[in-house]
């Protein structure tokens, strides 16, 4: 699991910016990798901290911005509201404040009051939480959105690092997973300038077996390193000299079994 949660933290951060709400990310985390990886946050956080610290994620252009003091998301919506009696009929004259409905009179700061879109929750500028924004990139990542993009173009959205518990009581992770007539299709991404061992085929094998799994796709860039017949009807072995071609085979190979959500005329 580890492997694939790093390996799609990479890729999505070399693919565009995402935001990231650091302290180390040890109360918050990266909402486009919780959204497309298929991980406890715990170990993303653990994951995108331990790539930081290495060098290969970057954070870029800091900033402070409010988020929640509950639950930590960011961008709240604000209002005046009278700290009295909860109206929003107020008088506003520089920064004092009159409520027209209790007669309180008061300032800006205190009528003030932000809401989160997340859990709802109110609060004051006295209690909000500041932290730094910004962006991550990546260096040295494989980018594998081709692959992701070449899924969704037949109107599919995978869930990436998708873990399924064998019959053997083993959890599996998959780089992509979707599902096409109530089946799970499964594909996995070795990259290799050497040419991808062929034990990475074993183990795919393996635990495609276990996984129970109907069709299942191993992507090899460029190559395996020793010619095999994978000798299963659903497992589907793809070699291409980059990931760009890979997911045009992929994308051709799927089209030609049926397996599209969209409808064609």
């Amino acid at each position: 699991m580890e492997n694939c949660i790093k390996k799609h933290i990479l890729s999505i951060a070399s693919e565009a910016d995402v935001e990231s709400y650091p302290d180390h990310l040890t109360e918050f985390t990266v909402p486009k990798l919780l959204e497309n990886i298929d991980a406890p946050k715990e170990e993303i956080i653990k994951e995108v901290n331990d790539l930081e610290k290495s060098g290969k994620l970057i954070m870029k252009s800091p900033y402070l911005t409010m988020v929640c003091p509950s639950c930590g998301s960011p961008d709240p919506f604000s209002k005046m509201v009278c700290p009295k009696c909860g109206s929003q009929n107020l008088k506003v004259e520089g920064t004092g404040v009159e409520c027209r409905n209790c007669g309180l009179h008061t300032s800006v700061q205190e009528a003030l009051t932000f809401v989160c879109k997340t859990c709802g929750k109110s609060f004051g500028l006295g209690n909000a939480k500041w932290i730094a924004l910004g962006s991550l990139s990546s260096r040295g990542a494989v980018d594998v959105e081709p692959i992701s993009r070449a899924i969704m173009d037949l109107g599919f959205y995978p869930k990436r690092c998708q873990t399924i518990r064998g019959a053997s009581g083993v959890n599996h992770h998959y780089d992509f997973a979707f599902e096409h007539d109530g089946s799970l299709r499964v594909v996995d991404v070795r990259v290799d300038v050497k040419g991808v061992n062929i034990s990475e085929l074993i183990e795919f094998l393996s635990k495609v077996f276990d996984s129970g799994i109907k069709e299942a796709y191993f992507i090899a860039v460029p190559k395996l390193n020793l010619s095999i017949n994978a000798g299963k009807n659903n497992v589907k072995v793809i070699e291409a000299p980059d990931l760009e071609k890979a997911s045009e085979l992929l994308k051709h190979i799927l089209t030609e079994r049926g397996i599209s959500s969209k409808i064609v005329h």
